[in-house]
């Protein structure tokens, strides 16, 4: 095929096979456009809730649905191929670095201060096609520059995970030094990201994992405490003792499961907080009642990707050398069907990162 590049595409939901690997069209270039030679995609846990179809019902007020088919892959880091006329900001060679979380600015949450909320605009590998290909076009307003000094699979590894994690510990808990946090999930990308932040903020942090495999690594990443979960571990007691009767400062839950969510709620003190960032295709009521909103005065924080400010945060703390992804493999992105169901599988601790010119 003329001008054809190799990427990855769905047509359908289901297993790692309809992952379709092969010669397609590249992207053409609009006047705005930035074209990128895409050196390092990811693949993620919203990639695999896309592929097995769990987020077709989901809505985001004012974005538009998921898409059928699509290219998934929500970061990117490259050199860029080609720039439309109208461009200003970047050159043909320039490193680049893509917004996980594009913001449009003249939508009214962006001037609140939410352009992670922003109305009207397309999300790679949500509503636009993204990453995980050879090659993609998308306005230079998605783009930032990237160091020489930052490695393309850093980069890719960092953008989503931290930018996240930095959103969810600044603006949503507002965790301060001494405080202690809980964070459910932390073996994946984003907690691993938390863990690593958190951890250069002086807060100290309490993890729980089913995988004595993975203790190591979480103290690696930073954790202050882990807790092995077996058959008949108690954890609201296991934290307890750790914390003491007043309880935790804060929690993050990035698992979405019922039983997790209520376990922070019973080990947070009055007054503690809880940032609630996955499970968005779970329709199933919280297991948090009036009660303990009273009881607490619990506050309770949703947490949707990132601001630009946050995006523009990591880009600097890669370039200043202050945090390192926990990248767990990096593969040809002919190998993403097994990069899938690694993931799938929960076999994985931190991120995998694709090469599509591996």
């Amino acid at each position: 095929m003329k001008n054809s590049m190799k990427a990855v595409r769905i047509f359908e939901y289901g297993s790692p096979e309809v992952l379709r690997y092969g010669d397609y069209e590249q992207p053409s270039v609009g006047p705005h456009d930035v074209k990128v030679k895409v050196l390092a995609t990811t693949i993620s846990r919203f990639d695999i809730k896309y592929r097995l179809g769990l987020l077709s019902s989901v809505a985001l007020p004012g974005r538009k649905g998921f898409p059928m088919p699509m290219q998934l892959g929500r970061d990117a880091a490259g050199i860029v191929e080609a720039i439309g006329s109208d461009v200003t900001a970047f050159r043909v060679g320039d490193r680049v670095v893509g917004l996980t979380s594009p913001a449009n600015p003249m939508s009214a949450m962006s001037m609140m201060g939410l352009g992670n909320l922003s109305t009207d605009i397309d999300l790679p590998g949500h509503t636009m096609y993204g990453s995980n290909a050879q090659f993609v076009a998308r306005p230079e307003s998605y783009w930032l520059p990237l160091g020489d000094d930052v490695s393309m699979v850093d980069a890719a590894a960092a953008m989503w995970a931290y930018a996240t994690a930095h959103r969810a510990l600044i603006n949503r808990l507002n965790a301060q030094i001494g405080d202690t946090l809980l964070i459910i999930g932390a073996s994946g990308g984003m907690g691993s990201a938390t863990l690593d932040l958190a951890n250069k903020m002086g807060i100290r942090t309490i993890v729980t994992t089913r995988s004595p495999n993975s203790v190591s690594y979480l103290n690696e990443c930073g954790a202050s405490d882990v807790i092995v979960i077996g058959p008949k571990t108690n954890l609201a007691e296991k934290i307890g003792v750790l914390v003491g009767k007043l309880g935790l400062d804060a929690a993050i839950d990035y698992s979405g499961d019922a039983a997790m969510l209520r376990l922070c709620v019973d080990v947070l003190r009055p007054g503690g907080r809880l940032a609630v960032i996955a499970g968005e295709q779970n329709r199933d009521p919280m297991p948090i009642n009036v009660e303990d909103c009273i009881r607490l005065e619990l506050n309770i924080y949703g947490c949707r990707g990132s601001n630009i400010s946050d995006q523009q945060a990591v880009v600097k703390l890669l370039g200043e050398k202050k945090i390192k992804p926990a990248v767990a493999a990096v593969m040809k992105l002919s190998e993403i069907s097994i990069a899938h169901e690694m993931l799938e599988n929960g076999n994985v601790n931190g991120r995998i990162v694709l090469e599509p010119w591996a």
